[in-house]
């Protein structure tokens, strides 16, 4: 088998319609009137887009098998990130380590190895030993509920692709304006989330689906070397606009996830977070506002 993520090739395509079942109806009546199909392709960097098929001049989303994979690795990662930091704080630790034990090491290797393929060749063997993604499991270790995670997100990612067809957005050398981006990205929240209570426990879920969406895309803006089209809003301004839409509950696990992850990210670059802030949403605000601001050079 070409990759193991292949295994989930029909839970990937059924994403959209499993996402939010109450909506799986006017999902089917959109792929059936505008004729969209998904394919499947082998190529490097993250290119998750739309392009007409060249017989039909149909709408197809293309699928880029190392952008799945690396979509699933950054899912497993910051589901293992986010249970050891919180592991550690419940301890009283004044510092973390972000490969401080065999199942950080074992994540970040994957994750590492993605990230690699990515911007290569896009075709690299997955690695023989370490997580991998399931189609099926009894268990609910890491990598299972990085499966479960990778479809919410990859949910969110083919309805922002799916809007492009329904709000019939020009595909020109498959290149959208930054306007017509985020009304996508805003189309892709609202399905996933809009109709449901705060207490309802679906929302939670899918609500950190779309959060690793946003986040993955940041993580392939920290480099210098860029693995997505220039056509984007800048990640960060995605992360603010698309988690800040509804109120997941008080305990703040979205804005967790965010500052955790964005901490592992740009650990590097300088930028860190004031850890001492009231609650995750200011911390979150905060650091949100320095990326901007060292994004932009002031």
């Amino acid at each position: 088998m070409r990759s193991p993520i292949c295994l989930l090739e029909a839970q990937i395509a059924g994403a959209p319609f499993n996402v939010a079942p109450e909506k799986a109806s006017l999902c089917a009546q959109q792929r059936d009137n505008h004729k969209i199909d998904f394919v499947m392709v082998d190529e490097p960097k993250f290119g998750v887009r739309v392009r007409l098929d060249a017989d039909s001049q149909t709408p197809e989303i293309v699928l880029p098998i190392a952008s799945l994979e690396y979509l699933w690795a950054f899912s497993h990662y910051c589901w293992v990130l986010t249970q050891e930091y919180a592991a550690a704080q419940r301890a009283g630790a004044k510092q973390f380590d972000c490969v401080g034990n065999e199942r950080l090491r074992e994540s970040t290797h994957i994750l590492q190895w993605a990230k690699a393929n990515l911007v290569n060749s896009g075709t690299a063997q997955w690695p023989e030993f370490g997580p991998r993604p399931k189609q099926d499991s009894d268990s609910c270790d890491d990598s299972r509920v990085a499966t479960e995670l990778f479809l919410c997100t990859i949910a969110w990612i083919l309805h922002h692709e799916i809007a492009h067809v329904v709000l019939q957005h020009p595909m020109i050398d498959t290149a959208f304006s930054e306007q017509e981006e985020r009304e996508a990205d805003r189309y892709a929240t609202d399905w996933l989330l809009d109709g449901l209570p705060q207490d309802d426990p679906r929302l939670r879920k899918r609500a950190l689906g779309l959060t690793v969406a946003v986040l993955c895309l940041q993580s392939l803006e920290v480099d210098t070397v860029s693995c997505l089209r220039n056509t984007h809003p800048a990640a960060h301004d995605r992360i603010f606009k698309n988690t800040a839409i509804y109120q997941v509950g008080n305990d703040e696990v979205v804005e967790a996830m965010c500052t955790v992850v964005l901490q592992y990210l740009f650990h590097d670059t300088g930028i860190s977070a004031d850890v001492d802030g009231a609650s995750f949403s200011e911390i979150l605000g905060e650091l949100l506002y320095d990326i901007s601001r060292a994004k932009s050079g002031s």
